[in-house]
């Protein structure tokens, strides 16, 4: 028997996907390479796990004024989740001829939320340039006798024409899953900004504030894109599954 050359063809698809293995290992086992992977698909990436914690003016877009100084990633922590309902009744939202004004873009709402939720409350962080939406549920709590026992949980939806900062980034370390929101490319992650003063002798108090990406916070993340607008739903809700989420995506359009 004589052995039989292999074939040009076959040595280009052999060659081929030995590229597109070294290139998966890269992705997976490289930060820096995953960063600039998920860049090219839209998502914007810190330079880092661990960054200055950016400072927040949010101005209060309801018929009150309100106007706070706080770190971006500890605010949008602390904000609220959504479960699943029908149409949001006319007029829960507030008047937002201010921001549209002052921002240039048309809001974007969901046109759904999970059972239990209501809008809450509107926010625009006049540094960043970006919408915070809080939608909250209260529930009895869990196992308790007392009705008057409740507990509260949040979905934020956050909106810009930039997402170059935190919490619009993921961090190098970022567990990402594609999905798809409305047929268009969307990412799916858990993890969250955790944001903390941290003792540096050298800074003027002694410190500073920092923003820590933690894979191991139960915190649900969706960031999509809608024309020229970034958005992403943020929730440490339980009761909220990743499908609610990209259902409540789903419904947000122009």
């Amino acid at each position: 028997m004589t052995n039989q050359p292999t074939s040009p063809s076959r040595k280009w698809w052999l060659i081929v996907i030995v590229i597109l293995l070294v290139f998966i290992i890269l992705v997976f086992m490289i930060p820096g390479v995953r960063a600039a992977v998920s860049s090219w698909f839209g998502l914007s990436v810190a330079p880092a796990e661990q960054v200055p914690a950016s400072t927040a003016n949010l101005v209060a877009i309801t018929p009150q004024t309100a106007v706070s100084t706080i770190p971006t990633a500890a605010a949008v922590t602390s904000l609220p989740s959504p479960p699943y309902q029908t149409e949001i009744p006319a007029g829960s939202l507030a008047d937002f001829t201010q921001f549209i004004t002052q921002a240039g873009w048309e809001i974007l709402t969901p046109a759904y939320l999970p059972d239990g939720y209501q809008f809450q409350s509107a926010f625009f962080d006049t540094n960043h340039k970006m919408l915070i939406l809080t939608y909250l549920v209260t529930r009895p709590l869990p196992g308790a006798s007392d009705p008057s026992l409740t507990s509260t949980e949040s979905i934020t939806l956050l909106q810009s024409q930039a997402n170059d900062f935190v919490p619009m980034q993921i961090a190098p370390n970022t567990n990402v899953t594609d999905t798809q929101v409305n047929g268009l490319p969307a990412a799916y992650s858990m993890g969250g900004w955790d944001t903390e003063f941290v003792k540096d002798s050298t800074a003027p108090n002694g410190g500073k504030m920092v923003s820590s990406w933690r894979n191991d916070l139960p915190v649900k993340n969706l960031y999509w894109q809608v024309g020229e607008i970034y958005l992403a739903l943020i929730t440490a809700d339980g009761a909220v599954s990743q499908q609610e989420l990209i259902d409540m995506a789903n419904s947000i359009v122009k």
